[in-house]
C-alpha cells in the first residue's frame, strides 16, 4: 500500500518474476522477509537489470515459543537473516526492530506505518447503534493478548444492557467442511481449519465473559475491506503482553482505530508506547480495563472527544503522505549509490 501511495514513481506488485511483469531494468527490487528467489539473487538482479535490493521487515523473525508459527520461524530464520546481509537497505517499522537488524546489516532505516486517513477504506465512516460497541479485532495469533481481558470484562456485566461485545477477524471452519464434503478440500486444511475455529472459540469466550454478554462476530474480511470491521466500534481494546518480540512490531492497530476516530484503551508496553504523547487511555494494572471502561461507556462525550484527538494525532504524525517522503528519499539516496 505505502508504494501504491508513493508520487513520482512507477511499480508492479508480483509473486513471480516473468518476463512479462518484469520489463526492467528497475530500480529496486523492494520485499519482505522470504522469496521464492532467496537461493538466486545473483541471477535474479541480474535478469532485472541489477537494481538494489530492499528488504522490508515489520517484525522480529525470531518468535517466543508460544506462538503458534514458532516452528515455522525457527526452520526460516537463518535464511531471513541472510536476506538481511544481502540487502542494499533494509527498512523496519520501529527503533526497537532496527536495533535487532543492526548486526547483520547496518544500512537500516526506521518508517513507520502509515495510513492515507480519509481514503479509500480509511474514513471515518461509522456505523450508528443503540449500544456501547466495545471492539478488538485480530487474528488467532492473538489469542494469549486477548486473554489478557478475560478477567476484566466479567465486570462488565453491570452494563450489559448498554453494551455489545464485538470480535472481528473471527474464521470457522464451515466453509472448509463442505468444500471437504466435495472433495474440494484436503483433509489437511480441514483439520487446519477446524484447529483455528478451536482458538477463536477460546479468544470469543475470553472477549466475551464465556457468551454472558451481549455479542457479535464480524468473519475476517479481505485486506482492502477489512476496515469495515471497525465502522461497528465505540471504544477499542488493545491488549498486548509484554515481550521484546511484540516490542518489535508497529502500532498499526492504534492508527487505524485513528482513521475511524475510536477511543482506545491500550496495554502501556511497547512498541504502542514508543509514542508516549499518543492520546489513548494507557493499562498499567489490569484493573484500569474496567476503570477506562466503566468511565467511556457512560460518558458518550468523551468518547467523541478522546476519538477527535487521536485522529488529529495520528493524521499530523503518521500520514502516508508524510511518511512516503521518508521512504522516497531513503530510496532515492539507495540509487544515487
Amino acid at each position: 500500500m505505502p508504494l501504491a501511495y508513493m508520487n513520482g514513481i512507477k511499480g508492479q506488485v508480483v509473486n513471480w518474476i516473468t518476463e512479462e511483469y518484469s520489463p526492467g531494468p528497475f530500480d529496486i527490487v523492494m520485499y519482505n522477509r522470504l522469496c521464492p528467489y532467496d537461493k538466486h539473487w545473483p541471477e535474479t538482479l541480474e535478469v532485472l537489470g541489477n537494481p538494489k535490493l530492499v528488504f522490508d521487515i515489520d517484525d522480529y523473525w525470531r518468535l517466543p515459543v508460544n506462538h503458534l508459527n514458532y516452528n515455522h520461524y525457527q526452520q526460516h530464520g537463518e535464511q531471513i537473516e541472510e536476506n538481511i546481509r544481502r540487502a542494499d537497505l533494509v527498512t523496519v517499522t520501529n527503533e526497537v526492530l532496527a536495533n535487532k537488524v543492526i548486526p547483520f546489516n547496518k544500512n537500516v532505516v526506521v518508517i513507520p506505518n502509515a495510513l492515507p486517513f480519509g481514503l479509500t477504506q480509511f474514513t471515518e465512516e461509522r456505523k450508528p447503534s443503540d449500544k456501547v460497541r466495545i471492539f478488538w479485532a485480530g487474528g488467532i495469533t492473538h489469542q494469549h493478548d486477548i486473554a489478557i481481558l478475560s478477567g476484566p470484562v466479567k465486570k462488565l456485566s453491570i452494563h450489559a444492557d448498554k453494551i455489545k461485545m464485538i470480535l472481528g477477524g473471527w474464521t470457522d471452519a464451515v466453509a472448509t467442511i463442505e468444500k471437504y464434503k466435495k472433495d474440494e478440500a484436503t483433509f489437511d486444511e480441514m483439520s487446519g481449519a477446524l484447529h483455528t475455529e478451536q482458538i477463536w472459540v477460546k479468544m470469543f469466550n475470553s472477549f466475551t465473559a464465556g457468551g454472558k454478554l451481549p455479542w457479535a462476530r464480524i468473519h475476517s474480511l479481505k485486506p482492502t475491506e477489512y476496515m469495515q470491521m471497525y465502522e461497528h466500534a465505540d471504544i477499542m481494546l488493545i491488549p498486548l503482553e509484554n515481550s521484546v518480540w511484540h516490542s518489535c512490531k508497529s502500532n498499526l492497530k492504534i492508527l487505524e482505530a485513528a482513521s475511524k476516530k475510536i477511543p482506545c484503551i491500550v496495554s502501556n508496553v511497547a512498541p504502542y508506547n514508543l509514542d508516549s504523547d499518543c492520546p489513548v487511555r494507557w493499562v498499567n494494572t489490569q484493573k484500569d480495563w474496567f476503570y477506562y471502561l466503566n468511565e467511556l461507556i457512560l460518558n458518550p462525550e468523551a468518547r467523541e472527544e478522546e476519538g477527535q484527538k487521536l485522529y488529529e494525532w495520528a493524521k499530523e504524525k503518521y500520514s502516508i503522505e508524510r511518511i512516503n517522503e521518508q521512504r522516497f528519499a531513503a530510496f532515492a539516496d539507495l540509487c544515487k549509490v
